[in-house]
């Protein structure tokens, strides 16, 4: 395979209610469909999914095109290669802006899985030697809002059959407010995410573990690393790193540093789907639970990392909710939720229809130089 020609087409979607977390109220999705061709004119589809501002990633959008535009495609237009994970060595020369590398590194591998004529999911898992599901248990994520309110978007989502609820916290006394929402009641494994906004404080511990919680997310900043270490130390629950993970490296460093115990990977934090498939292969050696979260992707991204969640090393519910559960519109296909699980999309590549209008607006765009 040769890579010969790249489009990027900028994309907003409107969320159906703003989405609150501790980092920013986001209210319009920015993102960015990327596109790239091989000789043959066949195209390969992913999606840049830093937000529009630098709160929560540090590249954004228009960082990341730049990156993707000026530094990434030079180094593997008119590059041959057999698998993808031969032209991802070649991006190691750019130090970090995993999201840029995430957008093109799943282009690639829709072109490749669609050059052998397979599903993404079944490429990914012939890649390491693992199986993949054709449904996906899947969970969902309840943003920042009052107790009677999120306690109405908590039985919501179970009716809905999702099998992990996700609830956001801004800081410690925020717990309180999930106190308050009898979750023992629920009879759905429950999670939380403080995003980095908690304060270590000696009665925190005891806090969380009252909660009965599937496991805490990200308690203390990124920075954090000894605070996340003295607190798991004191707790019965489970510490998740999400925001923290940016390399497989790091991942490995803060299970053996006992900082965490369980693991979210999402592609756009990582670089792609092809160090995703190393820290796979660092579970099997080390041994912790892996699960796939979310980052309010459109439908390219949200497949993509439905094919990774698919694979049979991931042991909690995924971070991907039904298309429309977020967004009036998507820019796809829809993804519909039955049973508490998506369905793997079962065509060649990562499976998703763009729509029409779409396509137009991206054959109208210049390619790359």
């Amino acid at each position: 395979m040769k890579l010969v020609a790249l489009k990027l087409l900028p994309i907003t979607l409107q969320l159906k209610r703003p989405f609150v977390s501790a980092h920013e109220v986001v209210q319009k999705r920015s993102l960015t469909l990327v596109a790239v061709q091989n000789e043959q004119g066949l195209w390969g589809y992913g999606e840049l999914d830093a937000f529009a501002t630098p709160f929560y990633t540090a590249d954004t959008q228009a960082i990341a095109q730049d990156i993707l535009e000026n530094y990434l495609w030079p180094l593997v237009k008119e590059q041959s290669f057999q698998h993808p994970s031969e032209l991802y060595a070649l991006l190691a020369a750019v130090r970090d802006h995993q999201p840029a590398k995430s957008a093109l590194d799943m282009a690639i591998w829709d072109l490749y899985a669609k050059e052998q004529q397979q599903p993404l999911a079944q490429a990914l898992a012939q890649s390491v030697a693992s199986s993949w599901r054709k449904e996906v248990a899947v969970g969902i994520s309840i943003g920042l809002q009052e107790p009677s309110a999120m306690l109405s978007a908590v039985q919501a989502a179970q009716k809905a059959g999702y099998q992990r609820i996700k609830l956001k916290v801004n800081g410690n006394q925020d717990l309180r407010r999930i106190q308050q929402l009898q979750l023992q009641k629920l009879q759905t494994l429950v999670t939380v995410d403080a995003n980095g906004s908690m304060q270590a404080d000696t009665n925190l511990a005891a806090q969380i573990d009252a909660l009965a919680l599937g496991f805490i997310e990200d308690p203390f900043s990124v920075q954090e690393g000894i605070a996340s270490q003295n607190l798991q130390q004191q707790l019965q629950t489970k510490i998740c790193f999400d925001e923290p993970i940016d390399s497989v490296n790091h991942a490995v460093m803060a299970v053996q540093l006992q900082q965490c115990r369980v693991i979210s990977l999402k592609l756009a934090t990582i670089g792609g789907l092809t160090p995703a498939l190393q820290l796979v292969q660092a579970h099997r050696q080390y041994h912790f639970p892996l699960w796939c979260g979310g980052m309010l992707e459109g439908g390219i991204g949200r497949a993509a990392n439905l094919a990774l969640a698919s694979l049979t090393e991931f042991s909690y519910p995924a971070d991907l909710s039904a298309t429309d559960h977020y967004y009036y519109a998507d820019y796809t296909s829809a993804l519909h939720l039955k049973n508490g699980q998506l369905q793997v999309p079962q065509g060649d590549g990562i499976g998703m229809q763009i729509n029409p209008e779409y396509l137009k607006l991206l054959a109208q765009q210049p390619k790359v130089d």
